[in-house]
């Protein structure tokens, strides 16, 4: 038996002591490239947003002296497209006694809200993303997968909006996505427009300049860096900033078809998806946020609401709630490539 001095072992030295707590929680779930804080608020106070998007606009002909003019009927608009608010809640039940007493050191009540807000903000994050009303749930809103099948006919890859890879990156298909997407089209700026894909894709892109190369020739200065407003580097394709965000992640092959719209991996090859986003409120044809409720926006994203005795129980209950949709103005303002596979970009 160790020597412990004046106690027979240092488990009885070690009950005279205790471990410090610290307060609060080491955040350990740590993520990049959050959509929430990026897009505008549409608010609204009714249960859906309906607009028309233009299909075939009037045309104007020559004609000669004297000669009779006709009368035109011929405008028609595409299939109205509705936006429907959805609602997403968090509740959980706080037991009093230990609201009451769990407080040394930390403020129970406190972290409890604390975490409820940051997993629904996550599982909103990953719907902005893979949400789909037709082939996952209608009781969420459709996602960018979603968006981007929908907007070809059939919801088959149609290689101007939506493109299949089906292997390594292809920097061709990314200036196609630009030139269809109509970057800044009618004069809008294109700072609000950028390249969301996963680290997979990104650190591909950035290798091709900085160590690995390119799979085959392309001219200089199609990719640059830069520095953002909190001094991290960016990477810029053709003038546009990529943003990396770990919520869109590997998926099954096949992706932008069918049933497979938002199909996250399970087996197989993992492929991915990059999409080509440009924000703006719905009547100027962006990506936005509908909202409807109190709140003003995603500091103030969701409405609290306290029960302060829940019947039958010795305890509070805490209500966190949103109504909110994602809204595609014009579906060119949305592109995605599909089916990439994790491979040195070709050009």
């Amino acid at each position: 038996m160790a020597i412990v001095g004046h106690w027979s072992s240092l488990t009885e030295a070690q009950k005279l002591v205790q471990s410090e707590l610290l307060r609060g929680i080491v955040e350990e779930v740590i993520e990049e490239g959050q959509l929430l804080p990026r897009l505008p608020i549409f608010q609204i106070d009714s249960k859906s947003i309906l607009y028309n998007r233009e299909s075939t606009l009037p045309t104007a002909a020559f004609y000669d002296i004297n000669e009779q003019l006709p009368w035109n009927a011929d405008v028609e608009y595409a299939t109205q497209v509705e936006v429907e608010l959805k609602r997403v809640v968090r509740q959980d039940v706080l037991d009093q006694f230990m609201r009451d007493t769990y407080k040394n050191p930390n403020d129970y009540r406190q972290v409890v809200l604390s975490e409820m807000n940051k997993g629904c903000m996550r599982t909103i994050e990953d719907k902005i993303i893979y949400g789909d009303i037709t082939y996952t749930s209608s009781k969420e809103f459709d996602g960018l997968h979603a968006f981007a099948a929908l907007n070809c006919t059939g919801g088959v890859s149609d290689g101007v909006l939506d493109i299949d890879e089906g292997g390594a990156l292809s920097l061709a298909n990314m200036r196609a996505l630009m030139d269809n997407c109509k970057v800044g089209y009618n004069g809008m700026p294109s700072n609000n427009v950028f390249w969301l894909m996963g680290h997979q894709i990104g650190r591909r892109i950035d290798a091709m300049v900085q160590e690995a190369g390119i799979a085959s020739y392309a001219g200089p200065y199609n990719v640059n860096f830069g520095i953002n407003d909190v001094g991290r580097r960016v990477t810029f394709f053709d003038g546009l900033p990529i943003v990396r965000s770990d919520y869109l992640v590997a998926e099954q092959a096949d992706t932008g078809r069918g049933s497979n719209v938002r199909a996250k991996y399970s087996s197989g090859t993992r492929n991915y998806s990059i999409f080509l986003c440009r924000l703006g409120q719905v009547m100027e044809g962006g990506l936005c946020l509908a909202f409807g409720g109190a709140g003003a926006g995603p500091g103030e994203f969701f409405t609290f609401r306290d029960f302060p005795d829940l019947e039958n129980y010795d305890a509070e209950g805490l209500r966190l709630k949103a109504y909110t949709a994602l809204a595609l103005g014009s579906t060119k303002s949305l592109g995605r490539i599909h089916d990439i596979t994790d491979a040195a970009p070709t050009a």
